[in-house]
């Protein structure tokens, strides 16, 4: 991990001020200049080519692109060609730059001359080169020593050809001579004539690797040599794939190596480092470690790891061979910085010397398990990590990690899928397997107000698991306070318009469990937003967090694998505190497969809304062939991403409620009660059965106490459950009628106003039953039996479509659907009795008063 931003400037000056003599001196070089050599392979461009017109940008186009390597002299000749066709060519194509390495490099120019109106211009002779050492790998805290040669080139007109040769002779000495290399036949830009080739002895056996159709050229012999040579290149437009894995490179080229096996290049870094008994300072803090660690090898182990990681600061003085050899690890440890494998290299030896299995480890931070489809080769890998067993476990190490926490046993191993062992008996690359992963849980609570008005509020809590809080441990180290809350701020406003900050971020790190906790407090101003057509007023929450990892990918024909971040596990919740009970729609989503799981549910309690998202990734890639399927996911995915709410307040503030009724839905249900008593009227006034004389029915006794009972309740609780409805209130009825998801909501209002006007005819009904029952009228058996089939027919009908509208765990769902079976089990009671009993026969004989002279 790297030092803070202050650190960073401070080590950049002082690393100019160390080199500036020496950048004085190269300045005041000259560059070396020699005829063309003499060992090239005779190459004839055609000069009188022209690329289209249409990928020529910049101005100029390349009219000739030579290399010619030849192995056995460790030199390469290149050759330029560059057409200037308009004043922005002149512009941005003026200029001559050659990067190379005087730690083992000579650069040689051959020509540089200008071709204008069939005369040859030589800006050789005289050429005013500037020898730069811009490291442009410093912010990374890499020093390579690398040199740039440049030169401006005067008097440079519309149609000038600039030709310039030149020749780079030696190899880097930590590659004992071997040839790695890579052949690319690709370009941004045009180029008219392309020509490579590698010029080698017989005696060079090369293994050679194609990569998207590559093609491999037979070798020919000259001049008792081998060699193999391409002349043609493809054009590329300009990659702007998005959402593409780190190792994914679509470039049409060849490897070249002379190693045979990952053997051979595991043996390369044995000798490479290897190293010598530890000197008296790494003595003693060998002895210091051991005494500190009291005879426990794993709080031994722990601390090394920790005292390399954090107080050996991260440094790499790469220059010529330094690039691949470590420094030793006494030198280390004196000067208290070093790169990756210096520090690996320190780490390992403190661990052998308390007898703990350690070695040197290679991996590639961006190809990752990649790596095996690659020839063997010492370049196939850009960090360096230790692997050790331990306790019958193997860990990798990362000992550039400055700001790891928590326990041995719960690390995380990196995520670098491969890794060539250094070991005398490694004979291929180790899968790094994954144990043990990070995890991030967030929290964001909305709290709204009830009055547009008034400021709402937000509190974030995420807390970041073992890997994870490494990672942000880190970031935070490297970050000012003041800098972290005014990006978190810049965040929220982004998406809810007016935030302030109402406390200062406060961490909580455990450092022991590995747990590193992140609040955050804010102020929501003008948080609802009024509609100014409907005048309601609107909120929208957004899992931002979650939207934020995923790779957003809408063709279903890309030809590319799209990256997914890995390992990653987050469990992200959003909890919406409402001033009034929401309605609420939403569908769980649950998506699994072998890449990638995502679970969506959204639940409602009282006036709080929770919102639950968990992704978790399998893999670093989504492959071509589950693209399309992707798409459609993504979609599903990003369509829960945000909730919608709206709502119109009362006037009077929620937090002191005061009933305000629908007035539509009262004076409909009270024009409904008068004409069902009307009509209730009429029945009672009704007689089925012919008058029997003597009127004398048999007292209200036996089993019809009990429906007795039952009756006399009967209209208490239809009038609970209709002053209980919902649809009286005018807030429910504005929030649902506002409601998009719904469909159409004209159908919806008539179907709760139909649910009113049921529940008025049941109340008029049940009583119209206690009268017929306590006059032993001869139209009660009947009338019972009737209102028991409309009641089961009327909580089926009113269930399903609260479940369809509503789904059945909301409030607008008024009867539960066990409640259908009430009615059918007193039905099944009560009209079998009625019909069968001698005494109900016998005591619901009364005819109308009327009827009775």
């Amino acid at each position: 991990m790297l030092p803070d931003r202050t650190s960073v400037s401070k080590l950049i000056w002082l690393l100019l001020l160390v080199m500036a003599p020496v950048t004085l001196r190269a300045q005041q070089k000259k560059v070396n200049t020699s005829p063309t050599p003499a060992w090239l392979v005779p190459y004839l461009p055609d000069l009188t080519k022209k690329p289209n017109v249409k990928n020529i940008s910049d101005g100029y186009y390349i009219l000739l692109s030579e290399e010619q390597r030849q192995v056995e002299l460790k030199s390469t000749y290149h050759h330029f060609i560059r057409k200037i066709l308009s004043e922005a060519g002149i512009q941005n194509g003026s200029e001559v730059s050659v990067d190379y390495d005087p730690q083992y490099e000579k650069l040689v120019f051959h020509k540089i001359i200008i071709h204008r109106d069939g005369k040859e211009i030589n800006r050789l002779a005289g050429a005013k080169f500037k020898l730069l050492q811009q490291e442009q790998d410093l912010s990374r805290f890499i020093y390579s020593g690398t040199y740039t040669a440049f030169l401006i080139l005067e008097d440079v007109r519309k149609g000038d050809q600039i030709e310039y040769a030149y020749s780079i002779t030696g190899d880097n000495p930590i590659f004992e001579g071997k040839l790695d290399s890579k052949v690319y036949f690709v370009a941004y830009e045009p180029i008219v004539n392309y020509y490579r080739n590698i010029i080698v002895s017989p005696a060079r056996h090369l293994n050679f690797k194609s990569f998207n159709n590559a093609v491999l050229p037979p070798p020919k012999a000259w001049n008792g040599l081998t060699v193999y040579e391409w002349n043609s290149i493809e054009l590329r437009e300009s990659d702007n794939i998005n959402y593409t894995p780190s190792w994914y490179n679509s470039f049409t080229r060849l490897q070249i190596s002379e190693y045979n096996t990952w053997k051979d290049v595991a043996a390369w870094g044995m000798r490479v480092n290897a190293t010598t008994a530890p000197g008296p300072e790494l003595q003693r803090k060998i002895a210091a470690l051991k005494k500190s660690a009291n005879g426990d090898k794993a709080v031994y182990l722990q601390q090394a790891l920790r005292f390399v990681q954090d107080d050996i600061r991260y440094m790499g003085i790469e220059m010529g061979e330094y690039s691949h050899r470590p420094n030793t690890p006494d030198k280390v440890l004196a000067q208290r910085f070093g790169d990756c494998k210096d520090k690996a290299l320190l780490l390992c030896t403190l661990l052998h010397a308390n007898d703990i299995n350690a070695s040197m480890a290679y991996v590639n931070t961006d190809l990752k398990g990649t790596i095996s489809n690659m020839l063997p080769s010492p370049n196939a890998f850009t960090h360096a990590i230790v692997c050790t067993r331990f306790n019958n476990k193997t860990y990798w190490l990362d000992a550039t990690m400055s700001y790891q926490r928590g326990q041995l046993q719960d690390f995380c191993e990196p995520d670098y899928q491969q890794a060539l062992v250094v070991t005398d008996t490694t004979t291929q690359l180790t899968p790094i397997v994954q144990t043990t992963r990070g995890l991030i849980t967030a929290r964001e609570s909305f709290t709204l107000p009830d009055d547009e008005g008034k400021d709402g509020s937000l509190e974030v809590t995420t807390s970041y698991h073992r890997d994870d809080a490494d990672g942000q441990r880190a970031e935070l180290a490297a970050t000012s306070m003041k800098d972290k809350e005014k990006s978190y701020l810049s965040y929220y406003k982004k998406l809810y318009g007016e935030v302030t900050i109402k406390d200062a971020i406060s961490i909580q790190d455990s450092i022991a469990a590995n747990i590193l906790r992140v609040n955050e407090s804010y102020v929501i101003h003008h948080l609802w937003k009024k509609d100014s057509s409907t005048h309601k007023l609107q909120f929208t929450a957004n899992a931002q967090s979650f939207y934020d990892l995923l790779s957003y990918v809408t063709d279903e024909q890309r030809k590319v694998p799209v990256t997914l971040r890995y390992p990653y596990d987050l469990d992200y919740k959003i909890i919406i505190n409402t001033p009034i009970e929401w309605s609420l729609d939403q569908t769980p989503l649950r998506i699994k497969n072998e890449y990638y799981q995502f679970d969506y549910t959204a639940e409602k309690d009282g006036h709080f809304i929770t919102l639950s998202y968990q992704f978790k990734t399998f893999s670093d890639h989504i492959p071509v062939k589950y693209i399309p399927q992707y798409v459609k996911e993504l979609k599903k995915m990003i369509e829960v991403t945000s909730l919608d709410l709206t709502w119109k307040p009362d006037f009077t503030p929620v937090s002191h409620p005061e009933f305000k009724g629908n007035w539509l839905a009262i004076i409909l249900a009270l024009l409904a009660a008068a004409i069902f008593a009307h009509l209730a009227v009429l029945y009672y006034n009704y007689s089925v059965l012919p008058v029997k004389h003597p009127l004398e029915p048999l007292p209200i006794a036996g089993g019809l106490v009990l429906l007795a009972i039952g009756l006399t309740f009967s209209p208490m609780g239809d009038v609970v459950r209709l002053f209980k409805m919902e649809v009286f209130n005018y807030q429910v009825w504005t929030t649902i009628s506002a409601r998009k998801d719904l469909g159409n909501i004209t159908v919806v209002q008539l179907f709760l106003i139909s649910e009113v006007l049921i529940h008025v005819f049941l109340l008029a009904y049940s009583v119209l039953l206690a009268v017929l029952f306590f006059n032993k009228r001869d139209t009660f058996p009947f009338a019972l039996a009737t209102y028991y089939f409309i009641c089961t027919v009327f909580i089926y009908a009113d269930n399903s479509l609260n479940t369809y509208y509503f789904k059945p765990s909301t409030p607008e769902s008024i009867i539960s659907l066990n409640s259908v079976l009430s009615p059918l089990l007193r039905m099944a009671i009560w009209v079998p009795y009625l019909l069968t009993s001698e005494r109900a026969k016998a005591t619901f004989i009364m005819p109308h008063p009327t009827l009775q002279g």
